[in-house]
């Protein structure tokens, strides 16, 4: 994941670059940059949790037209997916202007971007989990064991998304 940030580096203006000489200046924009990749990667995880909210939408939608004992439990997941989609969407990044009271050190930006490549990375599963739940719709597969095996890594990925909220609250 340290590659956006690099790309983002890489991205700068001529203008940018003579101001980074001014004291102070060079910090200020090291910080932008990092909010700038950790907004990308949280912007990447979003993307990801929004396509399995669709496929998993799209299954609900196949098992209606055959059972519909268990759309309730697809639907619950659609929208738990849909809104940590959400939530990881629109969450703080750890603002704060170059004038602003409220200083986020470069050390906690680092942490946090660290900390949304890491959800990125665990989001990987999702895909897995969803296919095997779609397979398992299709009657390929044991539906309850295709839940449970979805119900977990989201589960992880709520947690992890708690926490992440709990350490931006703290820095506030």
């Amino acid at each position: 994941m340290d590659e956006i940030l690099e790309r983002v580096k890489a991205n700068r203006p001529a203008l940018e670059r003579w101001l980074r000489a001014l004291p102070g200046y060079a910090g200020y924009k090291e910080k932008e940059l990092r909010r700038d990749a950790d907004r990308l990667l949280r912007e990447a995880l979003s993307q990801r949790l929004r396509e399995a909210a669709d496929r998993l939408f799209r299954a609900q939608r196949r098992l209606a037209d055959r059972d519909l004992s268990r759309v309730e439990e697809l639907d619950r997941l659609v929208r738990r997916l849909q809104t940590l989609a959400d939530r990881v969407r629109t969450a703080s990044y750890g603002y704060a202007g170059f004038f602003d009271a409220l200083r986020i050190e470069e050390r906690e930006l680092e942490a946090l971007y660290r900390f949304d490549a890491e959800l990125l990375e665990q989001a990987e599963e999702l895909p897995k989990a969803v296919e095997a739940l779609e397979q398992a719709v299709g009657g390929g597969a044991d539906l309850s064991l295709a839940l449970r095996g979805l119900e977990q890594p989201l589960q992880a990925l709520e947690t992890a998304w708690d926490r992440r909220a709990e350490r931006m609250r703290a820095l506030r």
